[in-house]
């Protein structure tokens, strides 16, 4: 049995390593774009503050058993043979597709140099980063977007020395994960205590050349330079090379509960498969490395025809930037359901609740036990009367005692 994993992401090399140590004779093949060893992506925003970090980022696989600076371009799904930019063919019997997303760079009217532009999905966009902020004498950095790697990354950047402005379309930060009130929270204790600027409900309507960095002119009318921009925009899903196959890959490749898309012998997981949401009640990405890590490891035992069901997921972030702990999840933005809400100059608690089951939250300040909030939510388990815990982020080890 030959068992082929696509993708250099800490989703492949999870199923790699879980297929070896189930079966440690099987033939496993890792085929992989990057030139270098599978490395962990939630990283890469701190290599710019902390350089050392690179030391303990990466994830062996032996050289026998991964094909690096390789992509693969099309799948033969009949004959069961993927084909890469260099002319290669691997045969498998099962596949894994664990390619993750690309950051979604526009392409923006008038005159720039290419790295001037950079997203944060790689290591070289890392280095690219790094040359250009070692000569930047304006020591401002300009951010198109406010997600969750932006900010992440306008933080390190903060704690290198570095001031920076974000150009945000919408009219909050984190317009994805936070509501209006906790998003003007964040902003606010942002803004007055680093050197941190939210230009919102604004976009770019060019870049150009200019003091040996870039100046970037707003849809508004005004205008801002820096060194360089770069571009937290959202990421697209690298399906490209499926287009020949008949596997759904519009939004996402969509798998079934055991992680199998409609191809009963190609899987895929992480970035780039589209999984049962608990709370939206549809299939979507949930890109996250603890589900890219759970997804691979029962993928894998599925392969190895070993079943293991994965049950829905709960979409979540954890984000600690400018010394918040900020923890979203669920319907957290919607608020046709029973809403209770704490809110002071530091700490801001949302929990939502439907039918007593909670679907929702929006948690700022000091957090324990952050898997009760998912377990609780995935079980649909009545919390009513524990809204209060549930508030204050003080579930202690033996929460499930509270909900018998």
């Amino acid at each position: 049995m030959k068992y082929l994993i696509v993708g250099g992401s800490i989703a492949a090399y999870t199923a790699y390593k879980e297929i070896k140590k189930i079966d440690n004779s099987a033939d496993v093949k890792v085929v992989s774009k990057e030139s270098v060893q599978p490395y962990s992506k939630m990283l890469l925003p701190y290599l710019i503050s902390h350089r050392d970090v690179k030391n303990n980022m990466f994830f062996e696989i032996g050289s026998d058993d991964i094909i690096l600076d390789d992509a693969v371009v099309s799948v033969d799904t009949d004959g069961k043979i993927v084909k890469t930019e260099h002319n290669r063919e691997f045969q498998y019997d099962k596949l894994m597709i664990a390619t993750g997303a690309d950051a979604y760079i526009p392409k923006y009217e008038g005159s720039y140099k290419k790295n001037s532009i950079v997203g944060v999905r790689y290591l070289n966009d890392m280095e690219n980063i790094e040359n250009i902020t070692a000569s930047c004498k304006s020591g401002h950095i300009i951010l198109l977007g406010a997600g969750l790697v932006t900010l992440e990354t306008g933080w390190a950047l903060v704690k290198k020395g570095f001031s920076v402005s974000y150009i945000v379309r919408s009219n909050r930060i984190l317009s994805q994960i936070l509501d209006k009130d906790s998003a003007d929270m964040v902003e606010g204790y942002i803004e007055k205590n680093y050197p941190v600027k939210f230009i919102k409900e604004n976009d770019v309507e060019f870049i150009d050349e200019k003091n040996n960095g870039v100046y970037v002119k707003l849809t508004s009318g005004d205008s801002i330079e820096g060194c360089m921009v770069v571009v937290g925009k959202g990421v697209r899903p690298n399906v490209d090379f499926l287009s020949n196959t008949d596997i759904e890959a519009e939004n996402g490749i969509g798998v079934d509960e055991y992680l199998r898309t409609n191809n009963k012998d190609i899987y895929a997981v992480g970035d780039v498969a589209a999984f049962n949401d608990v709370v939206d009640n549809k299939k979507k990405i949930h890109a996250i490395w603890p589900v890219a890590v759970a997804q691979a490891k029962a993928a894998a035992k599925n392969m190895l025809g070993i079943k293991s069901y994965y049950m829905p997921e709960f979409s979540r972030n954890i984000l600690p930037v400018f010394d918040l702990n900020i923890f979203s999840g669920g319907a957290a933005n919607k608020d046709e359901n029973d809403i209770f809400k704490i809110k002071n100059s530091l700490e801001y608690r949302k929990i939502v609740l439907k039918n007593g089951v909670l679907k929702g939250f929006i948690l700022i300040g000091e957090i324990s036990n952050y898997g009760a909030y998912i377990d609780l939510s995935k079980r649909s388990v009545d919390v009513a009367q524990n809204v209060d815990r549930l508030l204050y982020g003080s579930l202690n080890i033996n929460y499930d005692k509270l909900f018998k």
